[in-house]
C-alpha cells in the first residue's frame, strides 16, 4: 500500500508511539526564555506552586522538558512508564512540549514527525523483528530501566541504541 501523510497521520497507535517516545525522551530537554519587560507567570510559585510568580525584566527563565513530561501530577502515577496508550483521546496543552509552543514551536515539527512515521513503517514492512543487540544494562527491560543520555541542546543516548534486524520472509 502507498504510504501517504494522510495514512501516516491515521495511523493513531503509531502516532500515540510517537509521542510517548517523546514525551519520554524529548530530543531538547529543556530551554529557557529571557523577560523583555516585567511580568508574572500564573503559577509556580507559593508553597503550592499555584500563586504567580513575579519575573523582572531581563530575568532569565529556565525549564525542564525531561522533567515536566515526566510529572507524576500531569500524566499520572506510571509517568515513568512507556504506555502509547495514555494518548488515546488525549490532547494535550503545555504539558508537552518536545517542539516547544507557541510562536517559538519548532518549525521542522511536521517534517519530523512525518520522517519518523515513514521511517517506522518502512522499518515495520521490511522486518519482523527488532532486537536489542548488545550488553543489556541492569535493569533492561524492567520499570527500572535507566537510559543514560547526553544533554546538551539536544539529547541523544550516551551508549548509542544497538539494534539487531531480522529480515522479513
Amino acid at each position: 500500500a502507498e504510504i501517504t501523510f494522510s495514512t501516516l497521520k491515521n495511523c493513531s497507535h503509531l502516532q500515540h508511539c510517537l509521542n510517548e517516545t517523546l514525551r519520554l525522551y524529548p530530543i531538547v530537554p529543556g530551554n529557557s526564555r529571557r523577560a523583555q519587560v516585567d511580568t508574572s507567570l500564573p503559577l509556580g510559585g507559593g508553597p503550592d506552586g499555584r500563586s504567580p510568580v513575579y519575573v523582572r525584566a531581563g530575568q532569565q527563565v529556565d525549564y525542564s522538558v525531561h522533567v515536566m513530561h515526566r510529572r507524576k501530577d500531569l500524566w499520572g502515577a506510571d509517568a515513568d512508564a512507556f504506555r502509547p496508550e495514555r494518548w488515546v483521546g488525549r490532547r494535550p496543552g503545555w504539558e508537552y512540549l518536545p517542539f516547544n509552543g507557541g510562536p517559538r514551536i519548532c518549525i521542522g515539527q511536521q517534517f519530523a514527525l512525518t520522517e519518523a512515521s515513514y521511517v517506522v513503517v518502512r522499518l515495520l514492512q521490511r522486518f519482523d523483528a527488532v532486537e536489542a543487540a548488545g550488553p543489556r544494562p541492569a535493569g533492561f527491560g524492567t520499570q527500572a530501566e535507566v537510559v543514560t543520555a547526553n544533554l546538551t541542546l539536544t539529547s541523544c543516548p550516551q551508549e548509542g541504541v544497538r539494534v539487531r534486524l531480522r529480515a522479513a520472509r
